[in-house]
């Protein structure tokens, strides 16, 4: 191959790079996480969640009630917020969302937040529930 080759490959490399970073389809998918109430004792959940870029800032849910938020992934599969959960004198944190571990049926994903640990409850199956003890 010829230099001239060469400048062409990566002229054509850099033109399709950047067609691909500014492509709607790159910021157009988005996710949507719910967030249940269901602490035994019915108190009421403060919610805060953030990402590197957003916060949603602290949120109170009444109790068997909810919160959601949407928000835009990440082309390079990067995105990724983080929540603390507060009620009475307990406050817990949690990872509620890992854009390479989550694959959330029509990225749509329903947490529960009980008083052992967030229960993810919708997954791309119909009736599945996965719990995590928190830390």
């Amino acid at each position: 191959m010829g230099s001239s080759s060469y400048k062409l490959l990566f002229t054509v490399m850099v033109v399709m790079t950047s067609v691909v970073l500014r492509s709607p389809m790159a910021a157009s998918v988005m996710a949507d996480i719910t967030i249940y109430n269901q602490l035994v004792l019915g108190q009421t959940l403060r919610a805060h969640c953030w990402s590197n870029n957003t916060d949603f800032e602290e949120q109170e849910i009444e109790a068997e009630d909810y919160w959601d938020f949407t928000f835009g992934l990440d082309y390079r599969r990067r995105t990724r917020f983080d929540c603390t959960f507060k009620w009475d004198d307990v406050v817990h944190s949690y990872p509620i969302y890992i854009q390479t571990r989550d694959f959330c049926k029509n990225f749509k994903c329903t947490w529960a937040i009980l008083d052992d640990g967030p229960c993810l409850l919708q997954l791309n199956k119909e009736d599945s529930r996965i719990c995590y003890r928190w830390s």
